[in-house]
């Protein structure tokens, strides 16, 4: 009887064992970060809904161990805020994902919903520094929102910002549903240009990555590449980290999934430990 115990418990050993392999294998080993209480707000583009960076937001939560899925931040096209979550009390690299019901109003627009969010996060939660993560129109929001009330006494003061497949000409710019004006938009980028200048201090770090499908349209298949690298002239006071993919998978709607720019983002924002 002890004999056929020993072995059953012998055949349990294994099954544990390979069960913590075939887990390690599924969901892989992945170097950590340094953890820190500065928030990382995202904000999705043109046409986006509350999952178009959430899928990010939930693999730096749930796969990576990085960060902490903490809030959703919804604005209904009158500016209401509603929000969904918890906000952690510790340093645990809380992620804030801001969602516009009307996902299709004007760069202006959503920078003053912006403008009301971030003040909102420093009232309620005492945020008084953050990360921006922009993706395509995302990021001329977060541009239109720094070029006005960056590093302003009441407004929380950003550190780093990340730009995926962003565009950063004013003919390539897209702007809601209106049209852009070309005959006045190189002088509205200049002005983009010089206020960025005088609004952000020379610590904040720029992270921009593009995309380039390599079939010969010089784009991620709905942005130039130039367009998105062109972004660098706008901050020409801040570090700026720049990385281009390339091939079939640097899909302009695809760029947020991919699991090198999970890792251009992680290291950019919190740094992986040595």
């Amino acid at each position: 009887m002890w004999k056929k115990s020993l072995w059953m418990g012998f055949l349990s050993a294994i099954f544990v064992a390979a069960s913590v392999l075939i887990l390690i294998q599924l969901h892989g080993t992945y170097p950590k970060v340094n953890q820190g209480a500065t928030p990382t707000i995202f904000i999705h583009g043109y046409r986006g809904t509350d999952r178009s960076l959430h899928g990010m937001i939930r693999r730096f939560d749930q796969k990576y161990d990085w960060a902490t899925d903490a809030l959703t931040v919804k604005v209904s096209p009158t500016g209401d805020i509603s929000v969904k979550g918890t906000y952690p009390n510790d340093k645990d690299n809380p992620l804030i994902n801001i969602v516009f019901a009307d996902n299709r109003a004007t760069v202006t627009q959503q920078s003053l919903w912006t403008k009301k969010v971030l003040r909102y996060l420093q009232d309620t939660y005492k945020v008084t520094k953050f990360n921006a993560v922009g993706h395509s129109m995302g990021g001329g929001a977060w541009v239109s929102y720094l070029a006005s009330y960056a590093n302003k006494p009441n407004y929380p003061e950003v550190q780093k910002i990340v730009f995926l497949a962003v565009p950063f000409y004013p003919e390539e710019y897209v702007n809601g549903d209106q049209e852009v004006d070309l005959t006045n938009a190189s002088v509205i980028h200049t002005k983009f240009a010089k206020q960025m200048e005088d609004r952000l201090t020379s610590s904040t770090q720029i992270l921009i990555i593009g995309g380039n499908l390599e079939d010969g349209s010089n784009s991620d298949g709905e942005v130039k590449i130039d367009s998105v690298m062109y972004g660098k002239q706008l901050f020409t006071n801040q570090e700026v980290e720049t990385h281009t993919l390339t091939g079939p998978t640097a899909k302009h709607s695809n760029m947020h999934e991919l699991p090198v720019v999970d890792n251009y983002v992680a290291k950019f924002l919190w740094g992986f430990k040595e």
